[in-house]
């Protein structure tokens, strides 16, 4: 193979190695020049739409900053959302613990002040009705609890613990609903006194012994209405909430979504250094973009320049070898030529010698016959 298309490849892989780092070169000095500009609005004398004026190439460069300025504040809104979400979720479940608690201490004060009132001689006509159920949901528990314990000690065969489980299992389950429905009696009256008769409750503190649990009491349904406002509250802004993580693509997706466009557009940022810095190193550049030309740009321009001056020189040497190699192909196609112009006139030499044989056997073959001729004719 010839040397020189070796020697053409080793140029050209050099030559595209400096035009990377003159790329990069420019890239580096386009990004600082953007910086300097800054908010600085275009330039009155750069409206020429061509794509390559600063005007043109910073609205290109401050429309991918927005594009990602925006998707990050968008992805900074969509996390906080998920961040509220989870407070409101924590908050709510925190609420309503608040709110079951309360109500189970509200329901155990209600309770002892109902039975405090039952155990009221001073009550009786208020309460005579209540205090028939509680005597007799009193005397089916005591009964319940009496067979509990006789079906507990009775012994027998494998029938008969079958028998004594299932008899058990329904005595429990009566024993249970009675002392459900004492406890409700208990809640109800403690709840309507305090509700609706405080005052009396006030008279008979002394025996009652409910002026601890009155103001408990009070306090625990102020602290109710307060928890219950509070829980309503949340649970409405996470409905408000729910419609944005219920959409067809949730807020987590949407941040994959906007990473990967960022992503995207930062990517695109290199060529649109690489054009600002170029315009600045050629052409009128260095006069339009000279308020935000620092002197240390100076080595950069330099190197660039130098660079520019090797590749220059090189694509020059390429050009010459590719030259002589054209020159070479073309002597080497003119020299082919001239040898089948010789092969050619070999062949028409012989051709013609050929011909000038076969015209003299002709000739003699005329003669034979002409004297072959006369011969008939005399004879």
């Amino acid at each position: 193979m010839d040397e020189r298309k070796n020697t053409i490849r080793d140029l050209e892989n050099k030559n595209a190695a400096d035009n990377e780092a003159r790329n990069k070169v420019f890239e580096g000095l386009g990004e600082s020049l953007f910086k300097r500009i800054g908010d600085t609005e275009l330039f009155p004398a750069l409206n020429d739409p061509g794509p390559n004026t600063p005007g043109v190439i910073l609205a290109d460069y401050r429309r991918l900053q927005k594009e990602i300025d925006e998707s990050v504040e968008l992805i900074k809104s969509l996390e906080a959302d998920i961040v509220r979400l989870k407070e409101l979720e924590d908050e709510i479940s925190s609420a309503e613990e608040e709110l079951s608690r309360i109500e189970k201490e509200l329901t155990e004060v209600y309770v002892r002040l109902g039975k405090i009132i039952l155990a009221s001689d001073r009550m009786d006509e208020f309460c005579e009705s209540f205090k028939q159920q509680e005597q007799a949901l009193i005397v089916k528990i005591g009964e319940h609890e009496k067979k509990l314990a006789e079906l507990e000690g009775k012994e027998g065969n494998i029938l008969t613990w079958i028998g004594k489980n299932a008899q058990m299992a329904v005595t429990k389950a009566f024993l249970s609903k009675n002392r459900s429905d004492l406890e409700r009696i208990y809640l109800g009256i403690g709840e309507n006194a305090f509700s609706g008769a405080p005052s009396v409750i006030a008279e008979d503190a002394s025996s009652w012994k409910s002026t601890e649990d009155a103001q408990k009491t009070a306090a625990l349904k102020e602290h109710l209405s307060s928890v219950s406002v509070k829980l309503a509250m949340l649970k409405g802004e996470r409905r408000q909430m729910g419609g944005l993580f219920e959409a067809d693509i949730s807020p987590a997706r949407r941040i994959q979504g906007l990473e990967k466009r960022i992503s995207f557009v930062r990517e695109e940022f290199p060529a649109v250094y690489g054009r600002m810095g170029l315009y600045a190193a050629e052409g009128e550049g260095k006069e339009v973009l000279s308020p935000f030309i620092k002197e240390e740009d100076g080595e950069v321009f330099e190197a660039a320049s130098q660079i520019k001056t090797k590749m220059a020189e090189r694509a020059l040497e390429i050009d010459k070898i590719k030259t002589a190699i054209k020159i070479d192909e073309e002597k080497a196609e003119i020299e082919n030529a001239g040898k089948s112009i010789a092969r050619e006139r070999q062949k028409i030499s012989a051709a013609e010698a050929a011909i000038a044989d076969l015209e003299k056997q002709i000739g003699e073959a005329e003669a034979r016959i002409k004297v072959m001729e006369e011969f008939l004719s005399k004879n």
